[in-house]
């Protein structure tokens, strides 16, 4: 069994990842550089002008020309996908090995990144922006980091809990307040309405996961299981508690009076 301090991690896009019991969030370096965007852009660009000629003049018929472009897309859309990986790799077996429990959010990715288009009848609004949000959340990789999460806690021997999402980042840790009104918008700031207590506001997001996961595995779960937003554990079980996980769950990082 990990003997290590548990831990909640609140996934964002400002923030690829927010540590609880950390003073600063762990920030996922570009996964394309400036000129690698900019190269980027014109291939695509060229690629459409490409097709567009074949499909007029050559019946649909891909020239070596085309077939170079795609090429060199595809090399940096492998790049870069190598790059995002190293990331989540590195912050995923470390939030695994050196913690005995993690604790994340139960997210829906396929249904936040679900499309804004809407039908002919009904057309969505703000596409293009949504579209941007969506390659954002995806950028970030957030169901790759639960997958890797989903069989490297058990590897290491701490336990994963998945805990319900919904505002997260609008209770107070302090006083247990849950207001929109503590987060305005979508800064990164959060001021309690109620006690004044004030914190970055993926922190507070972060120590509240923590709080919700050790409320959710109270009653005991196997250890080296994935706990879900219900409760319901899965994945291998290599050892098992006397008395549940929360007598084996150390002190919270960074726990403060609710």
């Amino acid at each position: 069994m990990n003997d290590g301090p548990t831990v909640g991690v609140d996934f964002g896009i400002a923030c690829a990842a927010y540590v609880a019991g950390e003073s600063a969030p762990r920030i996922m370096p570009p996964t394309l550089t400036p000129g690698e965007e900019r190269r980027l852009r014109g291939l695509e660009r060229r690629k459409a002008r490409q097709l567009t000629y074949a499909k007029r003049h050559n019946g649909g018929r891909y020239s070596n020309r085309l077939r170079r472009t795609i090429r060199e897309i595809a090399r940096l859309r492998a790049r870069q996908a190598r790059r995002r990986q190293d990331f989540t790799h590195k912050l995923t077996s470390d939030l695994a090995k050196n913690h005995s429990l993690v604790a994340i959010e139960d997210l829906r990715v396929t249904h936040m990144t679900s499309s804004a288009k809407g039908t002919v009848e009904a057309p969505g609004t703000r596409v293009r922006q949504k579209a941007g949000l969506n390659r954002s959340i995806l950028d970030i990789a957030p169901g790759e980091r639960r997958r890797q999460l989903d069989y490297k806690c058990p590897k290491y021997g701490s336990l994963l809990v998945a805990v319900p999402p919904a505002g997260t980042s609008q209770t107070c840790p302090a006083c247990g307040v849950r207001d929109p009104a503590s987060r305005p918008g979508c800064g990164r700031s959060f001021a309690c309405v109620q006690c004044g207590h004030t914190a970055h506001a993926d922190a507070v997001a972060a120590r509240n996961i923590l709080d919700r996961a050790i409320a959710l595995v109270g009653g005991g779960i196997a250890v080296g299981r994935t706990v879900d937003s219900a409760g319901r554990a899965s994945g291998p079980s290599r050892r098992r508690t006397a008395a549940g996980v929360s007598a084996k769950v150390p002190p919270a990082v960074g726990a403060t009076g609710a």
